[in-house]
């Protein structure tokens, strides 16, 4: 049985992802908590590439580049809720020099689209559902930061990479607003089977809170 794996605060995820088209988007993952020595010491050593048969096939999977998130947090990540296609293995594990590496089948994107803008042309921000089961802890004493729609459906910042200032967040999308406010305590989003996600560049926001907003 596959154990779930754990992001400690200031840590790092670094996937392997294929495209969502071929055949599915499905990611792996591994995870650890110290970032600097994974970047110097292991994933200059991981290959760009991995495929479960002809390695140029556009259904191979691509190396990540993990990187440090600015919103304060700590993460379980599960293994795929799903029944992956058949020779998608749950799991594999790669060489970096003397190291071994395990990765767990955790998640399959299945869909991104663009959100668009009311003239009909595309906005900066993707919608998208990932089929995973995570939980994600924003932790006590900061701020959360919430993308709220007119239909009342509230998606939190769970993400931001450098170069993103989450105090000079970029415009909303079409038909959502910014709301901030502190952190009392620990906010846990849990995400059983399908997380719907709002992004833009440095910037991902997970819906916690339906409201009256159809699927």
């Amino acid at each position: 049985m596959l154990d779930p794996m754990k992001v400690p605060q200031g840590g790092y995820n670094q996937e392997y992802r294929q495209h969502p088209k071929f055949p599915g988007g499905y990611i792996y993952s591994h995870a650890g908590g110290d970032y600097d020595a994974w970047m110097n010491a292991v994933y200059p050593l991981l290959p760009d590439r991995v495929a479960f048969g002809d390695p140029d096939a556009p259904a191979a999977l691509v190396k990540d580049e993990p990187g440090t998130n600015g919103v304060p947090q700590t993460a379980v990540l599960y293994p795929y809720p799903g029944t992956p296609q058949a020779g998608t293995p749950w799991a594999f594990t790669l060489m970096a020099g003397r190291a071994t590496i395990d990765f767990m089948l955790i998640a399959r994107i299945l869909f991104v689209q663009p959100v668009l803008n009311p003239d009909g042309t595309a906005s900066a921000w993707s919608s998208g559902l990932i089929e995973r089961h995570t939980e994600t802890t924003l932790l006590a004493g900061n701020t959360l930061t919430e993308l709220v729609g007119d239909q009342g459906d509230r998606y939190a910042l769970v993400a931001s990479f450098p170069g993103a200032d989450i105090d000079d967040l970029p415009p909303p999308p079409p038909g959502y607003s910014y709301e901030k406010k502190p952190l009392d305590q620990d906010f846990t989003l849990v995400c059983r089977r399908f997380a719907h996600i709002l992004i833009t560049d440095g910037y991902n926001f997970q819906r916690w809170d339906q409201g009256n907003a159809p699927d």
